[in-house]
């Protein structure tokens, strides 16, 4: 028997539930009646087609049953007297003894027929296993049994996957399926792959969350993505049932993740997805990004990715589902009784509902007890209204009044990282910003550990993956477009910051504020020429070199461009050029073919980087570098390293070439075996030629030597792939509680309390 957790529904979504498993059971149909029918009976009751049965369901989560049970004896059994019904069937969330219901049918006597008719916690869960059907139609029991949670968290999928499932579990107990979740569904199903957009707030993660809970529990391994397409690539599974998930997969940085051919890689990945039927991909962006990216990369319009969109609009929540979006978050929520009775008063909840700034995550901000500390009940409807009519003021009240000088350090330099950032990063960072003259007005207790421990839960969230150093992240993403937007003008605060923090993200982070006319191009130039002088001054000690690369582009494309006369930068070049080359290397190989081109670098040092750039993996735009690289040596005196540079090539189009094939190309005209195997070779003498290869044809031979043209052909040809016949309407199933709120308002009815 599975073990279910009711706390996860509300009072309500366990009537409802409770009505359709009864009819489950009786085979007739239970349907609500109206509030305060049957001279004023409390609660909510149901009435079968033939005689009058009542169903009264019990949702008590916090209440001892003791006093429960008292209630029952006190209240509804005189109640029960007065209907005077053929049967009275008694469901309680809570776990009975046979002695509980013994003294239950007691005091509801004549009118309980059985103890059958006495249903606890236990009862309810062994009859939801024998009808599967009312378990899915109530989505919340179904992911939360412990059967399917088992079954998930054992699942061999990456530590990070798990950390993301928790979270998404976690937050599935708030969750309102609406209508956009079943259309969201119907498009994963027909098109295999989803991107979930909509504007900040509405809901797309948490949308994302339960679809993927969906998919999960009915066997599909997840695999999160946390900042590369190349992630995802690396776990691919051809034969097994597989859902990837890239939340914000273009993120605050999308001008960097569209660059080169990054967009052209997430298409092609996504052509993958749609090819197998064991694999669904999901995907978020905010509207206004993807629309941006678009724009600038046109790979994204010629793939007709807007087949696989699915925007979530405000207007799509009805009047319905923003009650029980708000219903859900205030019977969830910790907040006090008095902090609920001022939303009840005068149907205030109403207002909520109305306002035109209504969405989810202001609602779970405004029933968040953490947040209510400083806000007295008396004061939290001005404090409700204040946040609806300026959703800034989310953060800046907690950010202004709840945190001192140390604490907004904290959080700025989470956000200035994009968002996240390694613990050991932090408090290096943290360090150095005390350590800024600036710094020594600083109020608050300036102890890392300390002020960790205080923002976590609020401001930030620290979180480990497998055996790796901890990670710290912001709250909530908004939290940092509101950082990032209240500083913007604060050049001293972000020339402190950015100073502090030398990371790479941080440099995306700068750029992107740039791009997105946060700041203006004199405020970057000003805060990256700061962060220059500030790794220069010591020599670079402690610099990443790719980090130090990158640093150097960004300065020159603010203004301060390559010059042999700036000594500063010819001590960069001398330190990237001794490093070892890391698994990232682009910008360093950027800066060293500058170097090499006029002489300011040693070659031997690149030689030597380009034989550590040979042992990583290479994207397309690093294997162009490497090549205009190795074209500055003679061939003669080192045929070693144009050898190497094809083997790369080689490699990276066998692995290409396995991901997609190019079968569009290759078998168009719809010729022989040999035609195919002909232009095939063809083809990868061109891209190889396109990647300078210093023999092309050899490195064409060596990748026909190892793809098997012949079983792409057959596959092409005569493999008829059978699309899944789905339909392009799923009927919204209501429940027959829902169908008999015609003559009730339903906002009301929902709020209504015993």
């Amino acid at each position: 028997m599975s073990d279910y957790d009711f706390s996860r529904l509300n009072d309500k979504e366990f009537e409802v539930f409770c009505a359709d498993l009864l009819s489950a059971r009786e085979g007739v149909r239970f349907e609500r009646f109206k509030p305060g029918r049957d001279s004023g009976v409390d609660g909510r009751f149901f009435r079968s087609e033939e005689d009058e049965w009542i169903l009264q369901c019990k949702h008590w989560v916090s209440t001892p049953l003791e006093k429960l049970v008292k209630s029952i004896a006190d209240s509804e059994s005189l109640k029960v007297q007065k209907l005077s019904p053929s049967r009275y069937i008694l469901a309680l969330s809570h776990s009975l003894s046979r002695n509980d219901k013994k003294i239950l049918m007691q005091k509801l006597s004549p009118f309980v027929l059985s103890p059958v008719d006495i249903l606890g916690r236990e009862d309810l869960s062994d009859i939801l296993s024998k009808y599967p059907d009312v378990e899915r139609r109530h989505y919340k029991l179904w992911i939360a049994s412990s059967n399917v949670l088992t079954y998930m968290l054992n699942k061999p999928m990456h530590d990070r996957s798990q950390f993301e499932l928790s979270e998404i579990i976690e937050v599935s107990k708030l969750y309102v399926a609406t209508g956009d979740h079943n259309r969201a569904i119907d498009k994963l199903e027909s098109t295999s792959v989803v991107i979930i957009t909509g504007p900040a707030g509405i809901g797309k993660t948490t949308l994302a969350g339960q679809l993927i809970l969906k998919y999960v529990a009915d066997g599909f391994g997840l695999s999160v993505i946390s900042d590369d397409i190349k992630e995802a690539e690396n776990v691919f599974d051809p034969d097994s049932k597989q859902i990837f998930y890239f939340d914000d997969f273009l993120g605050r940085n999308y001008l960097e993740a569209l660059s080169g051919h990054e967009g052209a890689k997430i298409v092609g990945f996504i052509r993958r997805i749609v090819k197998n039927p064991q694999k669904r991909f999901v995907l978020t962006s905010r509207t206004t990004i993807l629309n941006q990216g678009k724009i600038l990369n046109d790979v994204f319009h010629n793939s007709n990715i807007s087949r696989n969109e699915f925007e979530i609009k405000l207007e799509s929540l009805v009047k319905i589902d923003k009650a029980r979006i708000l219903y859900n978050h205030i019977w969830h929520s910790e907040i006090d009784a008095e902090y609920v009775e001022q939303l009840y008063s005068h149907k205030r909840y109403r207002t909520i509902i109305d306002h035109g700034n209504f969405n989810p995550r202001l609602i779970r901000f405004i029933t968040d007890a953490q947040r209510l500390e400083d806000v007295p009940p008396e004061s939290y409807w001005c404090h409700v209204t204040g946040l609806l009519d300026d959703p800034s003021q989310v953060w800046d009240h907690p950010f202004q009044a709840q945190l001192d000088d140390c604490g907004r350090a904290l959080v700025l330099l989470v956000a200035m990282n994009g968002r996240l950032i390694t613990e050991h990063e932090l408090s290096e960072s943290f360090a150095r910003y005390l350590a800024n003259p600036g710094a020594a007005s600083l109020t608050g207790k300036k102890d890392f550990l300390l002020n960790l421990r205080h923002l976590s839960g609020s401001m930030l969230t620290r979180f480990v993956v497998g055996e790796s150093q901890p990670f710290v992240r912001l709250f909530n993403p908004s939290l940092g477009d509101f950082v990032l937007n209240r500083y913007a003008s604060n050049v001293p605060v972000l020339r402190q910051c950015f100073g502090s923090l030398k990371t790479q993200a941080s440099l995306k982070t700068l750029k992107d504020m740039l791009d997105n006319k946060i700041i203006n191009a004199g405020v970057a130039a000003e805060v990256i020429g700061h962060v220059f002088s500030s790794v220069a001054n010591i020599s670079f000690l402690g610099s990443n070199s790719e980090f130090l690369a990158q640093l150097c582009i960004v300065r020159s494309e603010l203004g301060k461009k390559f010059n042999l006369s700036d000594q500063s930068l010819l001590k960069a070049i001398d330190f990237i050029a001794d490093e070892k080359c890391g698994v990232h290397f682009l910008a360093s190989a950027r800066v060293l073919l500058w170097a090499l081109r006029n002489g300011c670098v040693d070659k031997v040092a690149v030689e030597s980087f380009l034989e550590g750039a040979f042992t990583n993996g290479q994207s397309y735009d690093e294997l162009l570098i490497l090549g205009q690289l190795v074209k500055c040596f003679e061939v003669v005196e080192h045929q070693s390293l144009y050898d190497a540079y094809d083997q790369a090539i080689t490699e990276y189009l066998i692995a290409s070439v396995e991901d997609e094939f190019p079968g569009a190309e290759i078998f168009s005209d719809g010729g022989s075996q040999s035609t195919a195997r002909r232009k095939f070779m063809e083809l990868m003498d061109e891209k190889a030629h396109e990647l300078g290869a210093n023999d092309s044809s050899s490195v064409a031979d060596s990748v026909m030597g190892y793809i098997d043209v012949d079983r792409f052909y057959d596959k092409y040809f005569f493999e008829t792939e059978h699309e899944p016949d789905y339909e392009s309407y799923r009927e919204q199933r209501m429940s027959w509680s829902e169908r008999s709120f015609s003559a009730i308002d339903p906002i009301d009815d929902l709020f209504s309390r015993d």
